[in-house]
């Protein structure tokens, strides 16, 4: 009985503190926001989202590099190029992917969009569309439709419309993802849905950020790869791209700073978010960091990253609190940008594990007490050049398998 209740504890984690952002996404200047149950999800939940700006605004996006792309990715992007990158509208929905749907899917896409073009006084193409949900079911467009006319009702600048937004795109997520700076002269805002198949580009997840920074949609395309390279593009899950992933960065020009001047806080909102899905990671206790340094290139440095993340020895050692140094280096190993471990030092929350190849002398009790924290840090240090990168990953836990093994698509 007592080891029955002990597995249930793990199996069930206590979510992470969600602090109050300093501002919502519908607080940024020119932004309404809004969020409606339109029954497409069988829980009854809100599923249809819809951001609309006064006028167009800048808007450049990231997608999924998975040859089987949604619809609605398909219909963005189409609409990102005929339009420059200014846009009046963002409408996503939730519990249905509308992916791998064929022509109708796009048809259906279109006509979301069409829809909301109508309704706010623009271009079809100025209207950008999202879906996320079960793959491979038609929408049923008789309650996107109503959804639509619900959300356009809805619209508002209020603080809580931001995230009523939030909740109508989320799907497995266990907690709402969400993140904003006040900034002199400029403010920032953001919300993310994704907890499971996330890598290595993004993958089942979807991502708004916005600013009132003023901006050119050129600014933001030249912007937004290395944002991603530095939050969505840096996270790890469970190793399997998908169909819909999305992240849209919009500047709507309302305030007085320029984009350059918030840049840094626009890629700080990106991580946040990413970090969260993460720590969402479908039965995830903690987020590891994985920084690489003295990779021969920085694509040696992330393939680095990316081998250690995939292994799930490592992740269950994570999820254990286990300070298993040997798993961390022979994975190191393994990698095939590596042409020599010589020199490689690895260190577990500032702790050094290994190094001059042997292992140190550590407090082996002391540091897996430190590995219960909700971010820990793994340094992997070596000596054949000056690339570097970072990865986000969540453990492998029990809860992982539980949700998985229920969900269908």
């Amino acid at each position: 009985m007592t080891e029955a209740r002990s597995l249930d504890a793990r199996l069930h984690h206590p979510l992470p503190p969600l602090l109050e952002p300093a501002v919502s996404l519908s607080e940024i200047a020119s932004l309404r926001a809004a969020g409606v149950a339109a029954g497409i999800k069988a829980s009854g939940r809100p599923d249809v989202a819809l951001l609309v700006a006064d006028a167009p605004v800048a808007c450049a996006g990231v997608f999924t590099q998975n040859l089987f792309p949604a619809a609605p990715v398909v219909v963005s992007r189409e609409h990102l190029a005929a339009s420059g990158g200014m846009i009046r509208a963002v409408v996503v929905n939730s519990g249905n992917a509308n992916a791998c749907t064929g022509e109708r899917g796009l048809a259906d896409a279109r006509e979301m969009c069409d829809r909301v073009a109508a309704a706010v006084g623009c271009l079809p193409h100025e209207v950008l569309v999202c879906s996320t949900g079960v793959i491979g079911h038609p929408l049923p467009m008789g309650k996107v439709r109503a959804g639509i006319d619900g959300a356009l009702a809805a619209l508002s600048y209020e603080r809580d419309a931001g995230r009523r937004f939030l909740h109508a795109i989320m799907t497995t997520d266990a907690f709402p993802k969400e993140h904003g700076l006040a900034l002199p002269g400029a403010r920032v805002a953001g919300v993310c849905k994704g907890a499971g198949m996330i890598h290595p580009d993004m993958a089942t997840m979807l991502a708004f950020v916005a600013t009132d920074a003023r901006s050119t949609p050129a600014a933001l395309r030249e912007a937004i790869g290395a944002v991603a390279a530095r939050s969505f593009n840096a996270v790890h899950v469970d190793t399997h791209p998908s169909t819909n992933d999305t992240f849209l960065l919009l500047a709507t020009g309302r305030a007085g700073a320029d984009f350059a001047d918030v840049r840094r806080e626009v890629t700080d909102v990106a991580g946040h978010l990413a970090w969260l899905i993460a720590r969402d990671g479908e039965g995830a206790t903690k987020v590891t960091t994985i920084q690489v340094t003295g990779a021969r290139d920085q694509a040696s440095a992330r393939d680095i990253a990316d081998t250690v993340a995939h292994s799930a020895l490592v992740r269950t050692a994570l999820f254990g609190n286990d300070p298993n140094w040997g798993r961390f280096v022979s994975q190191v190993g393994n990698a095939k940008s590596v042409r020599s471990v010589a020199g490689l030092r690895c260190a577990l929350q500032g702790v050094t594990v290994f190094e001059h190849d042997a292992p140190t002398a550590f407090d082996r009790a002391a540091l897996s007490a430190a590995m219960r924290a909700e971010n820990l840090v793994l340094d992997i240090a070596l000596t054949e050049g000056d690339g570097a990168a970072m990865l986000m990953t969540s453990d492998l836990g029990y809860r992982y398998v539980e949700v998985n093994a229920e969900y269908t698509t």
